[in-house]
């Protein structure tokens, strides 16, 4: 027979307290049950017991439980509520230019024009149709393995892409049939670009916010979020469209609307503090680490990250490229088969990791180091191959890449970055992945050929 709360033990008058916890482990809420079977609410120190409190007291609840994960704040990232309030006002402000933009799109189409015919406007349609399949399948593949490596600047450039499509509708009603054609064209295109580039860095963020197994339930919010903050966008939207006709009005509006929603979509990117290590954020992660012997915390690193420009260069200490790091991508590309021919240096890593490194090869005289990966390549073999890359800028700079090929030094380089990878962890990074490979992974494998007996 099994045992109430109450026959388990109690208190000296066998009361008993009953805690109700979130998957967090967090009290949710907490009851005194007494032997005879009396349930009370234990409420915290300065609550009232009144039943307008307890009331409105739930109404919060079922509120927030609405549009925040469950368990929130324990079970999302520090970042998350940050993020969800900037990218709620940049949608707020989405909304609103979508009406001006829709309401020229359909000008555009001919609404209203007594001189259009029903066929310019289905070809208009299906030529935009069709390019914004062709788009969307380019630019998957080209990038598709970029974007969750660089989900912060993926975000902020889907919006920069719907941007530039709201502009091209707004002015497409002024231009002539085959103006048409070309600005609608490409702003649907443009469109498209940012449902790719952004349902993709979305769901890379997603799994960043996401702490306790709550992907789909943290996404569900998400929309029940931009719901909410879509439907009061329509009203004033709604309001904006039918009190603002006059084009000349409607252009400094929709400036004005599309600079306040790129910018709290920079802010909100911003807000955000990636623990993995992809290109950027190691770069700067070594740089420093090389220059003062400090290793930064994801917050410090993300204080310093460029959003949209930045490029794969080691810099010294005083911000001087000397480098340009890739990954290869294949054993050509590694060796510069069919290249000019530059000076070289190479030596190995771990296993058949090589870093190839080719003097005065990139733009501006810049050396050029190529990575290239062997099978058995763990997350540490390369983060290390990436940190030896920029540690050999910094020594081909100052003249001393004889030693690099001295066996002592490759073993002391190997003992210094296992002490660095554990500082990197009580700094808080995450090292169980890696985001440094933005391409098809390349590993290589080196097997001896025998000769054949004559």
């Amino acid at each position: 027979m099994s045992q109430g709360p109450e026959s388990s033990g109690g208190g000296p008058n066998g009361n008993v307290e009953i805690r109700e916890l979130d998957r967090s482990g967090n009290v949710q809420r907490r009851w005194l049950q007494s032997p005879a079977g009396g349930l009370s609410p234990i409420l915290a120190e300065g609550q009232s017991a009144s039943t307008i409190y307890t009331s409105l007291r739930e109404w919060r609840k079922t509120f927030f439980d609405a549009f925040l994960p469950v368990g929130y704040p324990h079970s999302v990232s520090n970042d998350y509520i940050s993020y969800q309030v900037y990218d709620s006002l940049q949608a707020f402000f989405s909304t609103i230019v979508s009406l001006l933009a829709n309401r020229a799109l359909l000008e555009g189409l001919g609404v209203g024009d007594a001189d259009s015919s029903a066929t310019f406007a289905m070809l208009l349609t299906i030529m935009k149709d069709a390019m914004s399949r062709i788009a969307t399948i380019i630019f998957a593949q080209q990038f598709g393995l970029r974007i969750e490596p660089e989900a912060k600047c993926f975000r902020f450039l889907a919006d920069l892409f719907n941007d530039t499509a709201f502009f091209l509708e707004l002015y497409s009603p002024m231009l002539g049939p085959w103006g048409k054609f070309t600005a609608l064209g490409i702003g649907e295109a443009l469109r498209a670009l940012c449902g790719v580039a952004a349902g993709a860095s979305k769901a890379a963020l997603s799994v960043h916010f996401a702490k306790h197994d709550n992907l789909a339930e943290l996404n569900a919010k998400e929309a029940s979020q931009e719901t909410a903050v879509g439907l009061v966008g329509l009203l004033v939207g709604t309001l904006v469209v039918r009190y603002v006709q006059d084009r000349f009005t409607v252009l400094h509006l929709m400036t004005v609307l599309v600079l306040m929603h790129l910018w709290m979509n920079f802010r909100g990117v911003c807000s955000v503090c990636m623990d993995t290590l992809n290109r950027q954020r190691a770069t700067k992660l070594f740089e420093e680490y090389l220059r003062s012997g400090k290793v930064l915390s994801p917050h410090q690193v993300a204080a310093r990250e460029n959003i949209l420009h930045w490029k794969c260069r080691a810099k010294d200490d005083n911000g001087k490229a000397l480098a340009i790091i890739k990954m290869a991508k294949s054993w050509p590309h590694a060796m510069r088969v069919g290249e000019r021919a530059f000076p070289t240096l190479s030596y190995e890593i771990s296993g058949s990791t090589k870093l190839q490194v080719y003097r005065g090869a990139a733009v501006g005289g810049l050396d050029d180091i190529r990575i290239i990966l062997g099978p058995d390549a763990t997350v540490m073999d390369i983060l290390r191959a990436w940190y030896e890359a920029i540690s050999t800028a910094r020594r081909l700079k100052d003249g001393t890449e004889a030693q690099m090929n001295d066996d002592a030094w490759a073993e002391t380089a190997a003992e210094g970055f296992e002490k660095l990878w554990l500082r990197m962890e009580v700094a808080g990074w995450n090292l169980k992945t890696q985001a440094l490979e933005t391409g098809p992974p390349v590993r290589i494998e080196v097997i001896p050929v025998e000769k054949k007996k004559q």
